[in-house]
């Protein structure tokens, strides 16, 4: 009888272990505004969040972007364990430019800024903003804002495909 019940429980472990989800993978390079996002940070791989549950139910910040009345470009990107990318680009245009500036908010004590970032390469700019983009970022302080010495991060791979609506920011 121990022994039924034991193969019973195991067949029934390996079942639960083979329906585990497919890992996350980067987001594809598209160009139809899907609301994607995706890099490597330090080679690990950071995605847009998934579903956010809350008091007010279930929840999905997607990715942006915002186009001001100067013609100024943000990129808003929330990403898993609750960090943000935000990207600040002076003048856009389809091609290669540059980004003014890059930050990497985490939950700690602790964020990345990246600035005069020349590899940004938009695929599309108009109602819809697609390309790619890498860059190294240096580490700060989120008390005193005071550089980190030694503590880097580098992002590799970048992607994202988000509309663009008008703001002011």
């Amino acid at each position: 009888m121990k022994t039924k019940t034991f193969l019973i429980g195991l067949v029934g472990f390996f079942i639960l272990i083979s329906c585990e989800k497919e890992p996350p993978v980067l987001p594809a390079e598209t160009q139809e505004g899907l609301g994607t996002f995706g890099c490597l940070v330090n080679g690990e791989l950071v995605i847009q969040e998934s579903t956010r549950w809350g008091w007010g139910g279930a929840r999905r910040r997607e990715p942006r972007g915002i186009l001001d009345t100067e013609g100024r470009f943000k990129l808003v990107a929330y990403v898993e364990y609750g960090h943000t990318f935000e990207f600040f680009i002076s003048q856009p245009k389809l091609g290669q430019c540059v980004i003014d500036s890059v930050f990497f908010w985490t939950t700690g004590s602790h964020y990345y800024v990246a600035r005069d970032v020349q590899h940004i390469n938009f695929t599309k700019f108009n109602n819809i903003a697609s390309g790619t983009f890498m860059f190294d970022a240096n580490c700060y302080d989120r008390q005193t804002h005071a550089p980190i010495p030694g503590k880097k991060i580098q992002v590799r791979k970048g992607r994202f495909d988000v509309g663009i609506g008008i703001s002011q920011y």
